[in-house]
């Protein structure tokens, strides 16, 4: 299309003036984009009118869509492209990049984080450990620009809140500088998604092999394996496991945790063999079902408004920086009010088929519950919220609701830095059920 090709004519020109230095790139990009508006004079529908009908597509830089549904390149240059990804339910993960360029909302809005990694220790060349840290978070909306650094400068993650969005992005075919393009699980691990030894692939297939299949044996067999597994085999081999027994609703439903316990043991077996090191995998396996269990009622859930909701508690670790967001998108209502009005509305969406009381997950949203809520978001005192609560009926006393609240997948991240009680990091906790 005539724009994209224009765009890409006018940062080639100006970057071959530049001599192709890297380090120029983003900002070039950036301006470009700036300067083409195309917001506000390119319909993204019309670039899929324009693929149906044209025999002239350019090369396309990911034809298997492995990013973006689908992505689109509108011009490949010999050092450079630009692309138009289209997004669905797709929610990035905490990523940094081998390349170097910069992004536009084309259509729709998302949240935008920024984030920072303390390296403590390099496993190997794709596998590092250390602290990841939220740096800040921004409402980005149609028409906004963000720059593209190679490398750890530029560690971020995308939730995109329309169904679909769609992003513009100029980038380098690469940058030698930043050669591995790590993806970070927080709160500690840092691993290169590219990577594929066959030996260690061939090994996680057969984990899931064996729990797919529900193989008498299966337990035993992945034990042995952790017994003599290296540190990112190891890594490789749970993170699988916790595919097949991370959570089962139907456990949850009646209570039992026999899928928990296994993994548990699973765990067990790689503290053995790696001490210090395996104690940083639950806070990490957690994590990755709390974000799993959001994402998947983000998928149920189309209001552009519930999904920023949904996409706050996903991305957002602090209470206050929840709320200031809210008020940011919402300048004329009190955010509080906001939240609980979204709680309210989600709790009476059931799921079709699902044993599950509503889309949110958790059972017998009533006034009493939104009205201990409400106080923990405001920042009271626990003293406080059981005041308020004790002339209200409810079906848990105060204290438990309190409790509830605070480590359910939906609301535990926001109130981490203000619960009163720390789970142990010595065991991955039973899957937390966002049953409230």
């Amino acid at each position: 299309m005539q724009p994209f090709k224009d765009l890409g004519a006018l940062v080639e020109g100006r970057w071959r003036d530049k001599n192709y230095d890297e380090n120029l790139f983003p900002g070039i990009a950036a301006r470009a984009l700036q300067e083409a508006d195309l917001p506000a004079r390119v319909d993204p529908w019309e670039i899929i009118r324009w693929v149906h009908t044209t025999t002239d597509l350019p090369r396309q830089m990911d034809p298997q869509g492995k990013f973006g549904n689908p992505p689109i390149t509108l011009f490949a240059g010999p050092r450079f492209y630009v692309d138009v990804y289209y997004w669905v339910d797709g929610t990035t993960s905490i990523h940094q990049h081998a390349f170097s360029g910069a992004f536009q909302v084309l259509l729709g809005s998302s949240v935008h984080s920024n984030y920072a990694f303390k390296k403590k220790r390099e496993i190997n060349r794709q596998f590092l450990t250390g602290d990841i840290s939220l740096k800040d978070v921004a409402l980005l909306a149609k028409g906004d620009i963000r720059q593209i650094h190679a490398g750890s400068r530029f560690i971020h993650s995308l939730f995109h809140l329309e169904r679909p969005s769609a992003t513009v992005v100029i980038r380098t075919n690469n940058a030698p500088e930043a050669a591995v393009q790590y993806d970070y699980l927080k709160p500690h691990i840092a691993i290169d998604p590219f990577f594929d030894e066959p030996c260690m692939t061939r090994k996680v297939q057969t984990v899931s092999l064996l729990l797919s299949t529900q193989h008498a044996e299966a337990d035993q067999m992945i034990c042995g394996l952790l017994d003599m597994a290296d540190f990112h085999t190891t890594f490789a081999v749970l993170n699988t496991a916790l595919k097949f027994l991370g959570r089962d609703e139907l456990e949850e439903l009646f209570q039992v945790s026999k899928s928990v316990d296994r993994f548990q043991a699973m765990l067990d077996h790689a503290r053995g063999r790696h001490d210090a090191l395996a104690d940083l995998l639950p806070a990490v396996f957690d994590e990755k079902l709390r974000q799993a269990d959001i994402v998947k009622r983000r998928g149920m859930i189309e209001g552009a408004d519930h999904r920023f909701f949904l996409a706050l508690l996903l991305n957002v670790p602090e209470r206050t920086r929840v709320l200031e967001l809210v008020k940011q998108r919402f300048p004329d209502e009190e955010p509080v009010e906001v939240v609980i009005g979204w709680v309210r509305e989600l709790s009476k969406i059931k799921i079709f088929g699902s044993a599950e009381p509503n889309v949110l997950g958790i059972k017998s949203i009533d006034d009493t519950y939104l009205e201990v809520l409400a106080g923990l978001l405001r920042g009271l005192p626990d003293e406080k919220i059981r005041i308020l609560a004790a002339d209200k009926p409810a079906r848990l006393p105060a204290d438990e609701l309190i409790a509830s609240i605070k480590s359910s997948s939906l609301f535990k991240s926001i109130f981490a830095q203000e619960a009163t009680t720390t789970a142990s990091s010595k065991r991955v906790a039973t899957p937390t059920s966002p049953s409230g």
